[in-house]
């Protein structure tokens, strides 16, 4: 896979979409860094979660929310 299949901005179709095409379009015109920092988004590990079952990604993010709520309390 090319660099292209990782980093790429948002598809010009989501812009129509009835959920987030009327929020895109106001990113566009009021804050178009945002839609920029998307385009630097690696979807790779997009990619690789959306491959564990759903069991492990909730486990994962239990792992992750525990991990920063320890940091939280100071240890």
């Amino acid at each position: 896979m090319t660099l292209a299949g990782y980093f790429h901005p948002p598809l010009a179709s989501i812009f129509d979409d009835a959920v987030a095409g009327l929020e895109l379009r106001r990113l566009s015109i009021q804050d178009p860094d945002i839609l920029a920092a998307v385009a630097d988004v690696d979807r790779s590990q997009i990619r690789d979660c959306l491959e564990l079952s759903p069991f492990d990604r909730l486990r994962m993010a239990s792992a992750r929310w525990n991990g920063l709520a320890r940091l939280r309390r100071g240890g």
